[in-house]
């Protein structure tokens, strides 16, 4: 991938100005060539398995749709050898384990630089993994709390949150949610409330991404 060919990079990213101002820079950018950018999750993995890029830059929040986690694991199992950086806007640390669990070979944050984006797509690019300097050296800390912090969620969910949890997991509407458990939609909403409360998140996108992070809670 670092020979005198061209690495190419596939953009995966809901807003079209982050698209736009990537796509920019790549343009400028020796020895890479973005040969496609994607609005969805399943239009990124659709042109991941027909462009086989070198590199897909991935948001993990994707809007309506699949997220960034789901396109991970699809990409993956389309070829391990497609590396995936992560740029994304939550710095949440459980993010950032779950991607290295997917096999991500990178992961910035939105508010790094220019340069940090450059130095991270050379370096997964060369085959080496990189994380974003905005996380301090005690990262691995914060991981270790977390993993606690996911048990005492869990325990601190009644059945019925739970339950609903993995409905929201699967991306089921309010409507879809009270079909699927016999309640009204009020008491999923309720249900949701709570679970955002809990799990302090703060909007149901946020919710949704931190649910998929959980392990404890695959099918």
């Amino acid at each position: 991938m670092t020979g005198s060919k061209a690495v190419r990079v596939l953009l995966i990213d809901d807003h079209l100005l982050v698209r736009y101002g990537m796509k920019a820079m790549l343009a400028g950018l020796y020895g890479f060539d973005c040969v496609g950018d994607a609005e969805t999750g399943r239009d990124g993995v659709n042109m991941a398995r027909s462009l086989e890029p070198d590199i897909v830059v991935l948001d993990i929040d994707l809007g309506k749709g699949i997220n960034g986690f789901d396109v991970a694991a699809e990409i993956k199992g389309i070829s391990p050898d497609i590396k995936i950086l992560m740029l994304t806007g939550n710095p949440k640390p459980e993010f950032f384990q779950r991607a290295v669990q997917l096999g991500c070979d990178g992961y910035l944050l939105k508010v790094d630089s220019d340069q940090e984006l450059v130095n991270a797509l050379a370096a997964v690019a060369r085959g080496e993994n990189y994380l974003s300097k905005s996380f301090t050296a005690d990262i691995f800390k914060l991981l270790q709390e977390n993993s606690t912090k996911t048990t005492d969620i869990i325990d601190l969910l009644t059945p019925r949150e739970i339950s609903v949890a993995h409905l929201v997991r699967r991306g089921l509407s309010t409507e879809d949610i009270g079909q699927e458990l016999h309640i009204s939609p009020k008491t999923v909403r309720v249900h949701r409330s709570n679970l955002k409360r809990k799990c302090g998140c703060k909007t149901t996108n946020d919710l949704l991404l931190y649910l998929s992070s959980l392990d404890s809670l695959s099918s």
